[in-house]
């Protein structure tokens, strides 16, 4: 079971408890490659009659309190496995086109209906970044040319 995956089954958010989920940790990061922030993206399926996810989850650590031990691993940045997540963005996919924003630093371009454009690069184990990745390559092909009625192709 994934952080986000913990996140939902211990708060209330009792339907999305049994949701079938993709989840991976990001750092947010400018589109010259500053970093902002870390943030863990979630796509699910609401429902499982559902073909293809529907929900965009987001989920930030919650911060440990001043002087406490450092939140990532070393050079890799990677979020320790107890760290505890608080969800604070749950949206619909219709209003959310995803793209791959550089392919070799494996970062995604996320743009909201609002207009809002946010950019995204991968955190995982070196050994698993490349599978990780083309897994989200993926999954963000079916999204984006498989699925009716979303906005702005």
């Amino acid at each position: 079971m994934g952080q986000l995956q913990r996140c939902l089954a211990r708060g209330e958010y009792g339907q999305l408890q049994e949701c079938p989920l993709f989840e991976s940790n990001f750092l947010q990061v400018t589109k010259s490659g500053d970093v902002a922030s870390r943030v863990t993206l979630g796509i699910a399926a609401t429902s499982p009659r559902l073909e293809l996810p529907d929900l965009l989850l987001l989920a930030r650590p919650i911060l440990a309190p001043m002087g406490g031990p450092c939140c990532c691993r070393c050079a890799q940045r990677l979020p320790p496995p107890e760290e505890e997540l608080e969800l604070f963005g749950l949206l619909p996919l219709r209003f959310v086109r995803f793209s791959i924003h550089d392919e070799l630093r494996h970062r995604l371009k996320v743009r909201l209906a609002s207009g809002r454009t946010f950019y995204l690069q991968l955190l995982a184990p070196p050994a698993q970044l490349e599978r990780v990745f083309g897994q989200w390559v993926r999954l963000l092909y079916r999204l984006r040319y498989q699925r009716p009625g979303t906005w702005d192709r």
